[in-house]
């Protein structure tokens, strides 16, 4: 078998994106071998997706009325500003 071009290799990653298989299920349909196509595929298929930190920068929408406060007997403290403040409430 003839080795494949950077351009072969680039066309079968992105088709294995697009193809919804595991990368085994993919190379066992396509007769590819598994750490070749791993290779290619972080060499030009991770470059085009970037690595998520696992965070998000979560923005709200609406103005915030502050943190609630609720108790175990019912009482709640609303419009908290101040997180010392939830501190200290949260020991008593």
């Amino acid at each position: 078998m003839k080795r494949a071009s950077q351009q072969e290799m680039e066309a079968m990653v992105a088709s294995f994106k697009s193809s919804g298989f595991t990368q085994r299920e993919f190379c066992q349909r396509g007769n590819i071998k598994l750490p070749t196509f791993s290779y290619w595929y972080r060499k030009v298929g991770a470059g085009a997706t970037p690595i998520s930190s696992g965070f998000t920068e979560v923005t709200p929408t609406l103005p915030s009325d502050g943190l609630e406060a609720v108790y175990p007997n019912g009482v709640r403290i609303r419009g908290i500003q101040d997180l010392s403040l939830l501190q200290l409430l949260v020991k008593l």
